[in-house]
């Protein structure tokens, strides 16, 4: 089902396009780039919004593929929201101050504005139907975040922080924020003084409590000349409650976003039932063969190295998202 913010298209098992998808409606579904099943119900929860209008909706859509309802938020802007986070009770959206301005664009300027002066706003919207609860702040952008959960009367997130909207902006970090939704507030500290993006977990896990975040990273090992931004060579483990991290570097290889293949997909591991049971799943691209891999890592132990490699025919371009799905 790849998506993009006006239009989403079915796919079947052998790749065919089907046409653009309807989610049991008579009209097609528009959706963001990502979207977040719930671990207890099985909906499918999915993002849209509008580069004219500061109207923000959060479609849910049951396990069998239909559209149950749509919740909208309103901001002060239209914003570029390009991820959110879904945990057991709430929807929470990261609001940055990347907004669309029809008329910047008009006169020739980029249509997304990052406007540092409207802060930061969070919506923590109940899944009960409840009115959101808004937390406002110092603003930064997030792209994507490594997941969400509720403990303690606190939300806690893993996410991906940029100082702000910009590809020349510092080097974005993993860090953990916080939110109070009783004292209106939030904290941020960081996990890992690395850069980074596109993190994952295990989704079996998604908005429940985990431990570990992957993530690419780059090291000097990689030698390709001037490398655009959001290239990396070297996969990392970062264990949220000890701070400690493994990695695996690939040296003058690029690799993607790792997939969490969990167990018993493949073979089993000894000692089952861990959240890190299972392997990463990842493209890699070599510059001198101008081809890439499908590598497997073992979760568990990133420092062994691959523990299996296909090699592709052709280049698989970067930036590829992606789940691991059984076949029922």
């Amino acid at each position: 089902m790849p998506c993009q913010v006006d239009r989403c298209g079915e796919i079947n098992e052998e790749l065919d396009t089907l046409g653009q998808w309807k989610a049991g409606t008579n009209q097609p579904i528009s959706l963001g780039a990502h979207n977040r099943r719930h671990p207890k119900t099985g909906d499918l929860y999915a993002l849209q919004y509008s580069v004219e209008t500061p109207l923000v909706h959060i479609h849910r859509i049951d396990a069998v593929g239909q559209l149950q309802d749509t919740i909208s938020v309103e901001l002060p802007m239209p914003t570029m929201i390009h991820d959110f986070v879904l945990t057991e009770r709430h929807i929470i959206l990261v609001a940055g101050p990347a907004v669309f301005d029809i008329e910047a664009a008009r006169a020739g300027k980029p249509i997304l504005q990052w406007r540092p002066d409207l802060g930061m706003r969070i919506a923590a919207i109940p899944l009960d139907g409840g009115a959101p609860i808004w937390v406002e702040g110092e603003p930064f952008f997030v792209y994507h975040f490594a997941n969400g959960f509720e403990r303690n009367g606190q939300i806690i997130i893993d996410l991906v922080h940029h100082d702000r909207f910009s590809f020349k902006a510092a080097g974005p970090t993993l860090q953990r924020m916080t939110l109070d939704l009783a004292q209106r507030k939030f904290t941020l500290a960081k996990l890992s003084d690395l850069v980074t993006e596109f993190p994952r977990i295990n989704h079996q896990h998604e908005a429940l409590p985990t431990r570990y975040v992957y993530m690419p990273t780059l090291t000097a090992s990689l030698t390709l000349p001037a490398p655009p931004p959001a290239v990396f060579n070297t996969v990392v483990k970062v264990d949220t409650e000890t701070g400690k991290s493994t990695q695996i570097d690939l040296g003058n290889h690029i690799v993607g976003e790792p997939a969490f293949v969990p167990m018993p997909a493949f073979v089993p591991m000894p000692g089952g039932g861990r959240e890190d049971d299972g392997y990463l799943a990842a493209f890699v691209y070599d510059p001198v063969r101008n081809s890439s891999s499908f590598v497997l890592l073992n979760a568990r132990r990133l420092e062994d190295g691959p523990v299996a490699v296909v090699e592709l025919p052709q280049r698989v371009p970067q930036g590829l998202h992606g789940n691991w799905m059984a076949r029922n």
